[in-house]
């Protein structure tokens, strides 16, 4: 009895850190810096840059921008996106830090 009984503490104490970690993976959120005048993202731990490459038709990870692709240091905003792959959020970011038709750039002001 004495083992069936260490059995389930075992089982549960494993059920219960399994949980923990995963939902200690779901709730970290990487940092990214937004450029909203070239529509590329740069993540901040990993040092690497997201940008739209339209040869391909794709969102492109790489470690240094091609030339074709010119980055203007400001203004950044800062996004947080729990993993890697900010650009699925692209459509939210772009309407939210909208590109004026003079060149300036404005964040939209959230409701609520």
């Amino acid at each position: 009895m004495k083992k069936v009984i260490l059995g389930l503490v075992f089982l549960f104490a494993v059920v219960g850190v399994s949980k923990i970690s995963a939902q200690a993976q779901e709730s970290q959120k990487v940092t990214f810096y937004y450029y909203p005048s070239s529509n590329v993202y740069y993540n901040v731990a990993a040092t690497d840059y997201w940008y739209y490459d339209e040869a391909t038709k794709g969102w492109v990870e790489v470690k240094t921008l091609p030339a074709t692709v010119t980055l203007e240091k400001a203004p950044r905003y800062t996004v947080f996106y729990n993993g890697t792959d900010v650009w699925k959020e692209n459509a939210e970011h772009v309407k939210k830090y909208k590109v004026k038709d003079n060149g300036e750039l404005k964040e939209k002001k959230s409701k609520g």
